[in-house]
């Protein structure tokens, strides 16, 4: 007889929750004898969701069962007092196939009851199942408009645009949305990859190294290169790609030593968004101290406007060239319970300060300043 097993899992993809236990099907369990001689679906128990209305869920399923087989897939959600309150098609899933569907969750804030239903569609099926287990779905009221918003973002962004030469911008709100433009082209990273060195470092030494981490320190306060190679020479490329790794980046490219490694924008705004979560806890207390301490002399672009607004800046710059024709900058910035992320990339700058006008122009307007020739004068933070 042909047997089968349906498993379901659910996935706030906007907030990146998984369920901890997951929603498979036991394979064991879910086989099951039937009298009939068309199979009979069997749905894995759920578990509790929890999303905020607005965002999306992603339902994923897989059906075990003769190849070919087709099955309706329906999303159906419930008031407590079994109400229905939504029923959605999903979609066609075939056996042996993995789908997968985002849907918004647009209820009011409450407590509900959802199921994920299937039903054969072709000859090769018996169309009836048994009742789909069900599971608690509670939607939270929407999330407070992230920081910075929408149209400060979009603004910064356009300004960017314009700028010559070559320009990467990303920013991570406080809801954790990114917005940018070129998110994905990858710069050389130069001093920035000092960021991801210290990282490295501080997961390979999660205990204090009182010599290690004054030369730690020099690496990043300064951004002294010969630092940088010792500290390299204990990590290796193979810290810096596992660093890499553990932050998501996705464009990241190792070079043959650390200053030619080359990122995008998203990959350092992501990595300075979770920067602390890729660390040891033993150890964030002392790269705060560090990314907050750059030296005076290098506190240009986004530090030099979150500064005066109050901001604190855990940051690090990249530079080549006596007219820093590259400039890159990364930074995550906290004032009261706000934390975001800022990424500003530039190569081909025309001049000198033509880089740091950029990342404070960036930043500035993003914080509701304007890049007028008086804002952009003082370079650094004051």
């Amino acid at each position: 007889m042909l047997l089968l097993s349906l498993a379901v899992a659910v996935v706030v993809v906007a907030l990146e929750r998984r369920d901890a236990e997951g929603a498979a099907a036991k394979p064991q369990a879910a086989r099951t004898q039937s009298a009939s001689p068309a199979a009979v679906p069997r749905l894995a128990a759920l578990h509790a969701v929890r999303v905020h209305r607005g965002e999306r869920a992603r339902f994923a399923c897989r059906i075990d069962g003769p190849s070919g087989t087709a099955w309706a897939v329906t999303l159906r959600v419930d008031d407590p007092s079994g109400a229905q309150v939504k029923a959605r098609r999903l979609g066609v899933a075939r056996a042996g196939a993995s789908r997968s569907w985002l849907v918004p969750v647009d209820l009011p804030a409450g407590r509900y009851v959802y199921r994920v239903e299937a039903r054969g569609v072709d000859s090769g099926t018996d169309p009836t199942m048994p009742e789909a287990p069900s599971a608690a779905l509670v939607v939270l009221p929407p999330l407070a408009p992230g920081f910075p918003g929408k149209k400060a973002t979009a603004k910064a962004l356009a300004w960017a645009g314009s700028r010559s030469g070559d320009v990467a911008v990303v920013v991570v709100d406080t809801n954790g949305e990114l917005s940018g433009i070129r998110e994905h082209a990858t710069f050389q990273a130069a001093s920035l990859a000092k960021a991801i060195l210290l990282a490295a470092y501080l997961r390979s030494h999660p205990k204090p190294d009182a010599g290690l981490d004054t030369t730690a320190t020099t690496m990043i306060e300064e951004s002294d290169n010969p630092s940088a190679y010792r500290i390299y020479g204990v990590v290796g490329a193979k810290g810096m790609r596992a660093v890499a790794k553990l932050a998501g980046m996705q464009d990241y490219e190792q070079g043959a030593g650390w200053t030619d490694t080359r990122l995008s924008a998203a990959d350092a705004a992501h990595f300075f968004h979770a920067y602390e979560a890729c660390l040891p806890a033993s150890r964030r207390a002392f790269a705060r101290k560090l990314l907050a301490g750059i030296t005076q002399m290098q506190r240009w672009g986004i530090p030099a406007a979150a500064g005066p607004a109050g901001w604190k800046t855990y940051h690090k710059s990249g530079w080549l060239g006596l007219d820093n024709r590259l400039m890159v900058q990364a930074a995550w910035l906290e004032k009261g319970k706000k934390r975001w992320a800022l990424a500003v990339m530039t190569d081909d700058n025309p001049d000198r300060s033509y880089g740091w006008d950029t990342q404070k122009g960036v930043a500035g307007l993003l914080l509701g300043e304007e890049p007028t020739p008086a804002y952009l004068a003082p370079v650094l933070e004051y």
